[in-house]
């Protein structure tokens, strides 16, 4: 079964792949604006040395239901994904 098929199925079955990002700069950015294009892929975090360049690339690259730094927090005190 071919990656395209596999990322149908978990996207078809609500299990898609969970990826937290490191890196706000030029190549998180193109993956940012491939991956909201990819069923199956749900990106659930964005971390950057530049606060300001994570918020950026957040607003031009992320849906408006992404979550925010205060939900990333609660997340991650909690040891789990949404």
């Amino acid at each position: 079964m071919s990656l395209h098929r596999q990322l149908l199925a978990r996207a078809e079955a609500g299990r898609p792949i969970r990826v937290g990002m490191i890196g706000a700069g030029k190549f998180g950015s193109m993956y940012l604006a491939q991956a909201r294009r990819t069923a199956g892929v749900h990106i659930v975090g964005l971390a950057d040395l530049s606060a300001a360049r994570a918020a950026d690339t957040r607003t031009a690259h992320c849906s408006r239901t992404a979550a925010p730094r205060s939900a990333m927090r609660r997340v991650l005190r909690a040891g789990r994904g949404s």
